[in-house]
């Protein structure tokens, strides 16, 4: 990736590239299926990264609150329509175990990110838990991607290496809490 990037033309792009349209679009694209992992790879190229987090935490806020009022719209009986068309059953769940529910599906591996955020708003989850769980887990995975964003654009291998095997545990890590999660019920 390092030998066909050109260089000089995000150095222009970067120049040209506002602060207000990027994050404002990495907060609401992602409400309609848009992948975060390239905004959060480019806000760190761009803008580093303590531009790149912050902007990308107050990004990530605003879609949350977008992504929960959605679900509790006039949009909701569609939504579930929709789901139940596909056979894709909303989940109920113990009083008190929501929070478990919301962080097995956070963690669960392959699912977008969006679909994700959507299934816990739906499944009836508390605003706090929701939101508290999507945000730490969201950012936890877009803060690595973001240094690695900075890292590229430096050249720098050392951190790059360390966020991709910090984000690979982290993936196995989920992957393993999940289906140990899934054998015991």
């Amino acid at each position: 990736m390092w030998r066909t990037w050109d260089y000089q033309a995000f150095i222009e792009w970067k120049r040209q590239a506002g602060l207000l349209p990027f994050f404002v679009a990495l907060a609401i694209l992602p409400a309609f299926g848009v992948p975060t992992t390239p905004f959060y790879i480019l806000a760190g190229a761009t803008y580093g990264v303590a531009v790149g987090l912050l902007g990308s935490a107050i990004s990530l806020v605003v879609n949350l609150l977008l992504c929960y009022w959605i679900t509790h719209s006039g949009l909701r009986p569609f939504l579930l329509r929709l789901l139940e068309r596909r056979n894709i059953r909303i989940p109920t769940f113990e009083r008190g175990r929501a929070w478990r529910f919301a962080l097995l599906v956070k963690l669960a591996p392959g699912a977008p990110t969006f679909a994700k955020t959507y299934l816990i708003a739906l499944a009836g989850v508390s605003f706090p838990i929701y939101f508290a769980l999507s945000f730490v887990t969201t950012m936890a995975w877009g803060a690595g991607f973001i240094v690695l964003g900075e890292s590229m654009l430096e050249r720098k291998f050392g951190p790059a290496v360390w966020v991709l095997g910090a984000l690979a545990v982290l993936a196995l890590v989920a992957t393993w809490w999940v289906r140990r999660r899934q054998r015991k019920k």
